[in-house]
């Protein structure tokens, strides 16, 4: 069975919005331990993660989780859009990172007491373990994180 990426409620209007781009360098990939189930209603980081009791973290991995890095959204036809970001890998130091059963990818708006929206719930075929001294990586589809047509 492959990852599955599901959106949250809200994510179309956000992305569509155009305000996306502006907020590029303040997105964040949390892992999961899968504690919490995927809600699509889920507006807020805290609802996702069980304020932060699901968080896998440490060992290399940030706590509040990585940014991401080259946050595009780009027309890929005349009514579609594409969100796509540069692959992620983080060694682990120290000890392993996870095991992950999850991830989200959020968005946090800036500021002080600032909203950490969640976009989109990675829900891993099989738990995640880099070992210390070996990457965890997140690749990308070809087609982005989301599109349009997938979401």
């Amino acid at each position: 069975m492959a990852d599955t990426i599901s959106a949250y409620n809200h994510t179309r209007a956000k992305l569509w919005s155009l305000g996306i781009e502006d907020e590029a360098a303040n997105f964040y990939v949390m892992l999961l331990d899968g504690t919490t189930a995927f809600a699509a209603a889920h507006t807020t980081l805290n609802q996702v993660s069980d304020t932060g009791a699901d968080e896998v973290s440490g060992n290399g991995w940030d706590a509040g989780g990585e940014p991401l890095a080259g946050v595009a959204v780009s027309i890929v036809s005349t009514s579609g859009a594409k969100l796509d970001a540069t692959d992620l890998s983080v060694t682990a130091t120290g000890g392993d990172i996870g095991p992950a059963a999850a991830a989200v990818v959020y968005v946090d708006e800036g500021g002080l007491g600032s909203t950490k929206t969640p976009l989109f719930h990675i829900a891993f075929a099989n738990a995640k373990t880099a070992l210390s001294g070996f990457p965890f990586i997140i690749t990308w589809s070809a087609s982005g994180i989301a599109s349009s047509v997938s979401v």
